[in-house]
């Protein structure tokens, strides 16, 4: 049934990527997995580091004065500038597009998602944290969106649980220490 709340942009792969992302910790929250925040509260400081650095500089330049404000403005500015970065930086070489990372029974998955310019389709990987063993899969967007741009829960929800299950079932199971890597389509 469609999610008459989600309506994107069939034309927009972002809009599309997004409110997949959005529906997909929505379905592993209902299935019992408990989210960890880690990425998220670490992205949220530093951006709210780099707000309060901006305030900061901005309310000293009003209260004194741009004159003896300057030096202090500039070293907001160099610091704002470099939280920013580290924000980019922690975004493309940690995060790495994950839209998930949670728990449940003391198995820990990590969802990354991504797209290909031009090419509607979702690409995902689920990794079982603990052991590394991972789960590539893929599927078109048209497959979880209906004609009007609204999100069809249903199909997503079952492809999801086919893809976690394969990923869950053999944990704890003997390993020949192999990183074990699935695509399915």
């Amino acid at each position: 049934m469609p999610n008459p709340t989600n309506k994107v942009n069939l034309s927009s792969l972002p809009d599309l990527k997004n409110a997949t992302d959005d529906e997909i910790v929505k379905i592993l929250t209902n299935k019992g997995y408990t989210q960890i925040f880690t990425l998220v509260d670490v992205r949220l400081v530093i951006g709210f580091l780099s707000v309060l650095v901006a305030a900061a500089a901005g309310g000293y330049d009003y209260f004194v004065g741009f004159e003896k404000a300057k030096a202090y403005t500039g070293i907001g500015v160099s610091v704002y500038f470099l939280l920013n970065m580290a924000l980019t930086a922690w975004m493309m070489y940690i995060e790495k597009g994950t839209i998930y990372q949670g728990s449940k029974d003391g198995k820990k998955i990590s969802v990354t998602s991504t797209t290909k310019k031009y090419t509607p389709i979702y690409d995902l990987k689920i990794t079982e944290t603990t052991t590394s063993k991972s789960t590539q899969a893929r599927k078109p967007f048209t497959d979880f969106f209906d004609s009007h741009g609204y999100i069809v829960t249903k199909p997503l929800e079952e492809w999801i649980d086919g893809i976690v299950a394969s990923i869950v079932q053999d944990v704890g199971a003997p390993s020949t220490g192999a990183k074990e890597s699935k695509k399915r389509k």
